[in-house]
């Protein structure tokens, strides 16, 4: 993780911002629905900024920003609506730092009286000094997300004449990448060929609040920890590779050992369920338990956990058959409720798309919870080249976006020996070095091979085995076979 010094100019500024509408959230239930349907728990709001004390100082933290990028422009433009607002007072503090140019937006329809009657269209549909062909025209906006809005206004720009478009300014940079993964600003940068520029970025504020920590105690730390905790989940998440970079990565281990057998409790019997875990719990091989819906609505989740919890302390894993699936915004209910039933990590299989994806690996994380990853499953015609739907790349791209978001852990095939070294070559190459896999398949339910499985997977690798234990006459012989036969060889 790279922290740097903050200059007192920054420091001042982020103050200022935290003072004046700039929100980091402890507390989920005031998150905020950003434009990419993204719930944030982190927002500035340029429009409180609503008086002649903030709004100058805000101003003035442009105009600097704009004279340190040492680009020369001739007049800025307001993009709608945010940038409207600031564009006059931008040009009084540009003017009084010794930069004197003009300034100008655009109307949302056309003004036909006053100035305007019988004048050409840029007359009717500009308020301010009109631009002339060649100046470098700079454009000031609140925030950079997607992108969107400045693309459209620079179309509209582009209409009134030939200008060049050297510099954009805003107030804050997110620093997050765009639906598709990319960066948008690089991505804007290099489509348009205009610098994007920032008073403040996301890191900018996660540093400041660590500087502010360590000057705090008691309930008042509390809280700045909680926010440092929730923004730090945010960008690791949904952050550039250099918001990821000054975070840093997660040591996201579920089980302590290396490898281990995990029983898959898929089971709507109770006294087996109860006879399971007396027969397992006391064996160190044994990694820990997944539970599903069987269990999960035959009982009460809280209730299946609290039956764990009363004979052993390995970890509970709840797969939901296959959570990820839905809308992004179901996902930070789900999240709530597995935290509220006490399981310990979340098994998705998001083939629902990218941003449900980034969405349930946040919520999870923002609950406390562990993530355990999936996107190739164990039985024949599954992916394209088996004769399946989904296409192989699109699968791996599961595994890709997580490693991205820093997840660790990961399902596999354990029937698929050779898909699994397809699956962890990708994820390593996103920069996991040491993935842990968890391959279910294995025994008599799907016949894999779990050395096969053991060998493709590498150092870190945890079978799942559901009837093989559960179906057996003696579950504690059968978890001792299955033990062994992970450990040999």
């Amino acid at each position: 993780m790279t922290t740097q010094a903050m200059d007192e100019g920054k420091r001042k500024l982020i103050k200022f911002l935290f003072d004046n509408g700039l929100g980091v959230f402890e507390d989920p239930a005031n998150d905020r629905t950003l434009k990419s349907k993204r719930l944030s728990p982190w927002f500035l709001n340029i429009g409180d900024f609503n008086d002649g004390t903030t709004l100058a100082a805000l101003s003035e933290a442009y105009a600097d920003t704009i004279i340190a990028s040492g680009v020369q422009i001739d007049t800025v433009y307001g993009i709608p609506e945010k940038g409207v607002g600031l564009v006059g007072p931008v040009a009084t503090e540009l003017a009084r730092k010794g930069r004197n140019v003009g300034w100008f937006f655009t109307r949302k329809l056309p003004k036909e009286h006053g100035e305007a009657s019988g004048k050409t269209d840029l007359t009717k549909l500009i308020v301010g000094r009109i631009p002339t062909d060649g100046q470098a025209i700079g454009q000031l906006d609140d925030v950079f997300t997607s992108g969107e809005a400045k693309y459209s206004a620079r179309a509209e720009l582009e209409g009134f004449g030939k200008f060049c478009y050297p510099l954009l300014a805003i107030a804050l940079d997110r620093q997050e990448v765009a639906i598709d993964g990319n960066n948008a600003i690089e991505g804007y940068e290099t489509k348009t060929g205009t610098r994007v520029v920032s008073a403040v970025r996301a890191t900018d504020v996660l540093d400041y609040m660590k500087e502010q920590l360590s000057q705090q105690t008691g309930p008042e730390r509390e809280v700045t920890s909680r926010r440092i905790e929730r923004l730090s989940t945010y960008l690791r998440v949904y952050g550039t590779d250099t918001a990821r970079s000054h975070v840093g990565a997660l040591e996201e281990r579920i089980i302590t050992s290396d490898r281990s057998v995990i029983p898959a409790c898929d089971i709507d019997n109770s006294d087996q369920f109860i006879s399971l875990l007396n027969a397992t719990k006391d064996n160190p091989d044994i990694g820990g338990y997944k539970i599903g819906f069987e269990l999960g609505l035959t009982f009460g989740l809280p209730n299946v956990v609290q039956k764990i919890r009363a004979l052993t302390d390995k970890p509970v894993i709840y797969d939901h058959q296959k959570a990820g699936t839905d809308i992004p915004d179901t996902g930070r209910n789900f999240a709530r409720t597995m935290k509220r039933a006490g399981v310990d990590a979340v098994i998705f299989f998001p083939q629902a798309g990218p941003e449900t994806e980034r969405a349930w690996i946040y919520h999870a994380r923002d609950n406390g919870l562990k993530v355990i990853v999936g996107g190739w499953m164990t039985h024949p015609a599954y992916a394209e080249s088996e004769g399946g739907f989904l296409r192989d790349e699109g699968i791996l791209d599961m595994y890709r976006i997580a490693a991205r978001a820093g997840v660790t852990n990961f399902v596999v095939p354990g029937t698929k020996p050779d898909v699994i070294k397809r699956i962890r070559e990708a994820i390593v190459a996103e920069g996991i070095s040491n993935p842990i896999l968890y391959g279910p398949g294995l025994g008599i339910g799907q016949g894999g091979d779990t050395k096969a499985a053991r060998e493709a997977a590498g150092a870190y690798f945890h079978a799942i085995v559901g009837r093989g234990i559960t179906g057996a006459e003696d579950m504690r012989t059968a978890a001792l076979e299955h033990t062994s036969q992970l450990k040999a060889g």
